[in-house]
């Protein structure tokens, strides 16, 4: 699994699904991603998306998936 990251932004605690639209350079279309986001709240997700996509709009949270700590020793 790939997911984005940016721990200046925010630690990486859960696992966040949010879509976009991200706009293609030479067509100028707008084309509808799921990006699943490493991130401590929905917002921060946000942020990082609109970093690594800065012409993105329309952005939307559809998931949240909590992270459980792997036992001492695992």
């Amino acid at each position: 699994m790939r997911a984005l990251m940016n721990l200046a932004i925010e630690p990486a605690m859960h696992l966040f699904e949010v879509s976009a639209l991200v706009v293609i350079h030479p067509s100028q279309q707008a084309v509808k991603r799921v990006l699943k986001v490493m991130a401590d709240t929905p917002m921060g997700a946000v942020r990082i998306v609109r970093e690594r996509y800065p012409r993105s709009r329309a952005h939307q949270v559809l998931a949240v998936h909590h992270h459980q700590a792997l036992p001492a020793g695992a």
